[in-house]
């Protein structure tokens, strides 16, 4: 799985890179509209001259249906070539059992969307185009005309850029929960040239912010709810009052992982030790270097990714490393309770405030280090898709309207396997208290109440659940009760907020 997600996210950076169509070459070739309103036009000339004097227009390659690449071609819905505005060759030739490259029966699919209820629509293929004189992507509009099929295609290798959308997500090597949820956005809604998702390696969820507010060519980025609150708070103490970043949805909670060596029992034991608080400048270096200083725990910060780290720590370097993700963490999954360390639970407390969440690790999670029925309490952060505030009728806004016109309306398709078990907790309809949602994804909300309301998850991610006892079940009852009312308290103020 890894390997794949990596793969898919290095192909996508070179494409990133590597394809760029400035305004002034975009110009040069046709687009969608222009090439259907080709199609129209030809259909008014069969409709006015007849079958034999647009034909004879089409193949002669006259001027009102010559523009630039775009030429018309007329089929039989038998298949047989009666016009070509680029290879007058195959004028006569039968070409219903034509493969492209992909293997696609590319004239058949054309007759069948003709004689279909609609008569018309897009078909995805392979042609040679007569400018390049290579076989490229494209995507023709074919109408019935007749006893006959036009169409006219667009090469998408020239409108490569039209409908990208690129997800800054997570470094690997971290963890990679951020790099699945991108990868299973782009497995599940890539669809050929209408919507291509392009996910990208991130530092963390602090540069993922800044990358989506000024980085060319970002469109979406994933970060913690905690970092997003404390980089407004920030900002408004030094003056800076700045609404360019919005929130598509708000997705799940990811849990703080805390692994030390099975000789510390307990958070105070970790005072003025060595602890990391993974590589520089990822979300978790960020919120546990937070969370620690709330709860008074004064650590001796170390960073490096989790490989290094649990190797330092079964050699007695440092005392414990700490990773924020979605669970399971694969960086963590291969560990057992004969390695010598264990998980150490992190007790929610009032000190954590509005940015954090109680939160619990199970067997289920990781039965090779968490007892069969025992769990560990622990701490959460949200998760959260963003995007920049695009201005409304601009080509950005159009970008990250159409993914979430296809994203929405497909959450069901993401909780199934095998996409990461954290869609399961996913509420598109959850709010985000002091952030707006980008106009368009509170658009989908407003007219799919019905819909977001019946996809939601049976188990939301904020639904109170007082954990069973920890893996230290030695307070008292009357302080397990009063954890239990503050945990409790906790939950309500959250579905306040939602």
């Amino acid at each position: 799985m890894f390997r794949a997600v990596m793969s898919a996210v290095i192909l996508s950076i070179a494409t990133a890179l590597t394809q760029s169509v400035s305004p002034a070459t975009a110009a040069q070739f046709g687009t969608k509209e222009e090439a259907a309103a080709m199609v129209k036009r030809v259909q008014d000339k069969f409709r006015k001259d007849g079958a034999d004097a647009t034909f004879r227009a089409v193949t002669a390659k006259a001027r009102e249906f010559h523009d630039r690449d775009l030429y018309p071609f007329i089929y039989t819905l038998n298949g047989v070539v009666v016009a070509h505005g680029a290879k007058p060759e195959l004028v006569g030739k039968n070409l219903i059992d034509f493969q492209d490259q992909n293997g696609k029966y590319l004239i058949r699919d054309m007759v069948d969307l003709s004689k279909g209820t609609i008569g018309r629509g897009w078909v995805d293929y392979r042609w040679t185009n007569p400018n390049t004189n290579a076989v490229e992507d494209k995507s023709a509009y074919v109408e019935k005309m007749g006893d006959y099929f036009v169409g006219v295609g667009v090469y998408q290798t020239d409108n490569v850029n039209d409908n990208t959308i690129t997800i800054i997500s997570g470094s690997p090597g971290s963890d990679d929960t951020y790099l699945q949820i991108a990868s299973d956005l782009m497995t599940v809604l890539n669809d050929g040239p209408r919507l291509r998702i392009l996910p990208m390696v991130g530092i963390g969820g602090p540069q993922n912010i800044r990358d989506v507010r000024r980085l060319k060519g970002v469109d979406l980025g994933l970060t913690q709810t905690s970092i997003l609150s404390n980089f407004r708070h920030s900002n408004e103490r030094l003056g800076n009052y700045d609404d360019k970043i919005v929130y598509i949805a708000k997705l799940f909670n990811e849990e703080a992982h805390l692994v030390t060596r099975s000789d510390i029992t307990a958070l105070e034991q970790l005072q003025g030790k060595k602890v990391n608080l993974d590589v520089t400048g990822s979300g978790t270096s960020y919120s546990m270097r937070d969370a620690f200083s709330r709860l008074n725990i004064n650590i001796e910060e170390v960073s490096m990714t989790q490989a290094d780290a649990l190797l330092q720590l079964q050699r007695g370097e440092i005392a414990a490393t700490v990773l924020i993700s979605g669970t399971p963490a694969r960086s963590l999954s291969h560990l057992s309770i004969g390695d010598g360390v264990h998980f150490l639970p992190i007790p929610y407390s009032a000190a954590l405030g509005d940015d954090y969440l109680p939160s619990r690790l199970t067997h289920d999670d990781y039965p090779d280090l968490i007892p069969s029925g025992r769990n560990v309490e622990t701490i959460a952060v949200g998760a959260v898709l963003i995007a920049y505030n695009w201005p409304k009728n601009t080509d950005r806004y159009r970008r990250v309207e159409q993914f979430i016109n296809a994203f929405f309306p497909r959450i069901d398709e993401f909780r199934k396997p095998p996409h990461h078990g954290k869609w399961q907790e996913v509420n598109l309809a959850a709010t985000l208290k002091g952030w707006n949602r980008f106009e368009a994804a509170q658009a989908w909300l407003d007219a799919n109440q019905s819909a977001a309301t019946a996809s939601e998850p049976r188990l939301q991610s904020d639904q109170f659940m007082p954990p069973p006892p920890t893996v230290q079940p030695t307070a008292g009852i009357a302080q397990q009760d009063d954890k239990l009312f503050q945990e409790f308290m906790r939950w309500r103020r959250s579905r306040e907020r939602n």
